[in-house]
């Protein structure tokens, strides 16, 4: 890309501008190290998403503060460049608890999980403090259909219609009411198959 040699003698607020311009939206992989590869003492968070371009372009545009440290916690801890008013923030699992000043922060999340137990007791109280979300991405392990109870019955920190659940195989993209309908179409097909069969019998 050629470089344009003018551009340091633009009005400031052109300057601020263009750099503005440079955000888009990004899925921000955030995931914890923790000893021994285990369930253990989180070392620290990390991420293998590109630090944007506009951190490392100069000084100025690393002070217009459109990306934050982020995510420092751990026995080591670093930090993680983010926008959480544009950055969909995606962990691999469940394990919400390695993320905490940030949950206030985070706008759009998508996670990895199971709909077992875990996640119903457990998983899906911590994810009651991200309260500032707006959309959710359930990435699901084993198909989209066994997130319906979950999605009926959870408490999701955002509305329920911006809840997205995707099949980690086929990238099938639903939403809780689309789970809904076909779950209610599938018991009216059962239902009436029954009563052919009773009518043959």
């Amino acid at each position: 890309m050629a470089t344009f040699h003018p551009f340091p003698r633009l009005p400031f607020e052109i300057r601020t501008q263009i750099w503005e311009m440079t955000v888009e939206p990004r899925d921000l992989d955030v995931r914890s190290k923790n000893q021994y590869e285990t369930w253990g003492k989180t070392y620290y968070l990390t991420s293998s998403t590109p630090i944007p371009g506009v951190m490392q372009a100069c000084h100025e545009s690393r002070n217009l503060g459109l990306y934050q440290r982020a995510f420092s916690y751990g026995e080591q801890p670093r930090y993680i460049w983010a926008n959480f008013e544009n950055d969909f923030i995606c962990i691999p699992d469940t394990y919400f608890r390695s993320i905490h000043a940030e949950r206030l922060l985070i706008r759009w999340l998508r996670f990895e999980g199971e709909n077992n137990e875990g996640f119903f007791h457990f998983s899906s109280h911590e994810l009651r403090d991200f309260c500032n979300l707006k959309e959710i991405h359930v990435i699901c392990e084993e198909g989209v259909d066994g997130w319906l109870d979950a999605w009926e019955y959870v408490y999701w920190p955002c509305k329920k219609k911006n809840v997205r659940f995707i099949d980690i195989k086929t990238d099938e993209m639903v939403t809780g009411w689309e789970l809904f309908d076909k779950s209610e179409w599938t018991d009216f097909k059962n239902l009436g198959a029954k009563r052919i069969i009773s009518l043959g019998e």
